[in-house]
């Protein structure tokens, strides 16, 4: 065993002769534990319920949301990869650590924006320095000591020269032949998996196409195979680790100049805290919010068919605008650091900084130091970090540096989703222009003495801030947003509803709904009206159940029978194959509603 040794970092690098650790693998405890056979095992704050916690610790996370925590744990109760850690020196008496568990987070590392934080990353930034038991010099002002707080271990605490010896930490070699085939395979198998986490896969920006990581993760997938097999032999293991190091390398040389840039078109802003995701199933998202008649930037859960929770985002040069789907554009942070969303023109412009792990940081483009943060110091079990909330976004260059201020955001192209049910039909509003997906009809509707008709929309792309009725198999259908506007639609008398609405007179919607086979709209009682949903303005004149009926050159055209056997065309002019139908076929010259 070695000396205990406690890990602390140091704003300046110190030489050292000889490593005061070997480069290897070691287990790690604190001194009052080891002697009972307790290590450290990996773990993050994500999946741990009585960790990660504004109500445990006073700083419980970092930028991203994720803060590092190993927990005691019984060295013989747990597999040894979770308890093994790798030590590298760096030569100029720094080290980095690596967890042996294989996972994509796989270094416990400094956090670059604040020194009391430590997270599991995919590669380090800051290397750590360690400190042996019998150094008596003082302690330098400004290092920090690794110690245990409530059998979890973190970096937080300033080192003190009273520091009781128990709680220094102790790094005990692992013996030879617990130095497994499987064990050397996991500690590579975390480097590849990190490099895939500091350049994720996909269409997004700051991500690459899955195409160019196809070899490293077929090794990955050879190479988890191999470490799960206890007859793997050392042979095998040294052959796949060297294949999988230099996949690893080359994906990461490829990758780092093929980063997807941020172009036109529209995003969801999700705030990188992952721990929501991981514990409670919820992501977090910028969104427009009405606060004492202003409209402001806030974060709250992702809603998919809301248009306040989309932003269309505009290169302009270096620069980004953001506006909303409205068309309203964020403005520069006022002096309370708030963000406000306004209408008037005005230049106000962004920066998108590609931060790491597919993630941006994003700044106000007359402060770039100002990042856009999610703003919420509170401590309990009600804020970020616990039950589901929502709160300010600020642009400030500092608070981000603190518990409670997330800073890093991943961008996803926004869409519209709509469930048809088992009778085929269903309304649609999309609060951006939206891609027609394949297998689906959809129509405007106009009114034409008293009576209302469905009039088909040919276009592959449906205008944004539109109301429509679609037609379809039973199912659920991705309506994907893009850059390419459409004309708006004329005479569509559906009223769209890009934003839930809960102040509605009672009475005064008509909504979609099929009555006896027959579809039209119904007289709704209702106060609210979901976003993405669709109504008819009603009036107490007309009847309480209108029947939809086709339009034809100008002539109403009632027909909602099914087809003869006549020669059937869909309205490309196709002709169908016998037996075949379609919602709305042409027969006979005349276009047919088939139920």
């Amino acid at each position: 065993m070695l000396s205990a040794c406690c890990m602390t970092l140091t704003p300046t690098m110190y030489a050292q002769p000889e490593p005061l650790v070997p480069d290897g693998y070691y287990t790690l405890s604190t001194m009052q534990q080891d002697a009972l056979n307790y290590v450290y095992s990996y773990d993050t704050n994500a999946l741990r319920d009585q960790y990660g916690n504004a109500i445990d610790y006073a700083h419980p996370m970092g930028r991203n949301g994720e803060h590092a925590y190993m927990y005691i744990t019984s060295g013989t109760s747990i597999n040894q990869a979770y308890k093994t850690y790798y030590f590298r020196s760096q030569g100029d008496g720094s080290y980095t650590i690596q967890s042996c568990s294989g996972e994509a987070y796989s270094y416990l590392d400094v956090a670059r924006y604040d020194r009391h934080l430590v997270v599991h990353s995919a590669r380090p930034y800051h290397h750590f320095h360690l400190r042996s038991q019998d150094d008596t010099s003082p302690w330098p002002e400004n290092e920090y000591i690794l110690q245990q707080v409530q059998n979890a271990a973190l970096f937080e605490t300033p080192a003190a020269t009273g520091h009781n010896v128990e709680d220094l930490q102790v790094l005990t070699p692992l013996e030879e032949d617990k130095i497994t085939p499987s064990l050397t395979i996991r500690r590579v198998l975390g480097d590849a998996r990190g490099v895939l986490a500091l350049y994720p896969c996909g269409d997004n920006p700051g991500q690459v196409s899955p195409l160019m990581s196809s070899t490293l993760r077929a090794c990955i997938d050879e190479a988890q195979e191999l470490a799960d097999d206890k007859n793997t032999t050392a042979e095998q293991a040294e052959e796949v680790c060297q294949r999988l190091a230099q996949a690893a390398k080359t994906y990461e040389e490829t990758a780092a100049g093929s980063l997807n840039p941020v172009a036109e078109g529209y995003y969801w802003l999700t705030n990188a805290y992952r721990a929501f995701e991981l514990r409670q199933n919820k992501q977090k998202v910028m969104r427009e919010q009405e606060v004492d008649g202003e409209l402001v930037l806030r974060w709250n859960d992702a809603a998919i068919n809301d248009g306040t929770t989309v932003f269309h985002l505009t290169p302009v040069g270096a620069q980004v605008s953001m506006q909303d789907y409205m068309g309203r554009r964020v403005a520069s942070p006022s002096a309370d650091h708030t963000l406000h969303i306004t209408a008037e023109e005005t230049n106000a412009k962004q920066i998108f900084a590609y931060d790491t792990e597919g993630m941006f940081t994003i700044a106000d483009a007359s402060s770039p130091d100002d990042f856009f943060s999610v703003a919420n110091p509170s401590t309990g079990d009600k804020g970020l970090y616990g039950k589901p909330n929502d709160g300010d976004i600020i642009a400030s260059g500092q608070n981000y540096l603190y518990p409670g201020y997330c800073s890093s955001w991943t961008l996803q192209r926004a869409y519209h989703q709509v469930t048809v049910l088992s009778s085929g039909w269903a309304v649609l509003s999309v609060s951006f222009p939206a891609e027609v997906p394949e297998g689906v009809e959809v129509y405007s509707v106009i009114e034409k003495d008293g009576g209302i008709f469905l009039v088909p929309y040919t276009k592959k792309v449906i205008p944004a801030v539109t109301a429509v009725v679609i037609h379809a198999p039973k199912g659920t259908y991705t309506f994907l947003s893009t850059p390419a506007q459409a004309d708006p639609i004329e005479g569509n008398i559906l009223v769209a509803c890009c934003e839930d609405k809960k102040n509605m007179t009672a009475g005064s919607m008509a909504l979609l709904k099929v009555k006896n086979g027959e579809v039209g709209f119904q007289k709704s009682t209702s106060k609210q009206i979901a976003a993405g949903s669709a109504y008819i303005p009603y009036s107490e004149e007309q009847e309480t159940f209108r029947v939809l009926r086709m339009i034809e050159d100008g002539i109403d055209s009632p027909t909602l029978s099914r087809t003869s056997e006549d020669a059937r065309y869909d309205l490309m002019g196709r002709k169908l194959p016998k037996g075949q139908s379609s919602s709305i076929m042409i027969v006979n010259h005349k276009k047919i509603l088939n139920k």
